[in-house]
């Protein structure tokens, strides 16, 4: 099995347990037979892009755990940052981009000298 695809598996797992969801209440939230989210779970299955998006959508999953799984070290503080994000106004979201923009940029120049 690849990486991404055990990656896949723990992490269904992991989420669905944190959302104290058994796998038969899971596949019935996301219209799927239980068989498909043990398959998911043990890596023997490959879901098709609606379930995947299902269980994204269900189980608030991190898309970069799942399709950059070599990112995991960065993944937490990436996930808190989208957290915070998605509190955001669009304005608010402008000009917190314009700032990362210009201490990265900052943050790099200072790094060369």
């Amino acid at each position: 099995m690849n990486q991404r695809g055990a990656e896949l598996g723990d992490l269904v797992r992991e989420m669905r347990k944190s959302r104290h969801l058994t796998q038969e209440a899971l596949a019935e939230r996301i219209g799927v037979c239980k068989r498909t989210i043990i398959d998911i779970e043990n890596n023997t299955g490959n879901p098709q892009f609606q379930i995947l998006y299902a269980l994204v959508r269900e189980l608030d999953l991190p898309l970069f755990s799942i399709f950059y799984p070599e990112k995991k070290g960065r993944l937490v503080l990436e996930n808190l940052l989208l957290q915070e994000l998605g509190s955001c106004t669009e304005d608010e979201i402008h000009l917190i981009l314009s700032l990362v923009r210009s201490m990265r940029r900052v943050l790099r120049e200072e790094k060369c000298e």
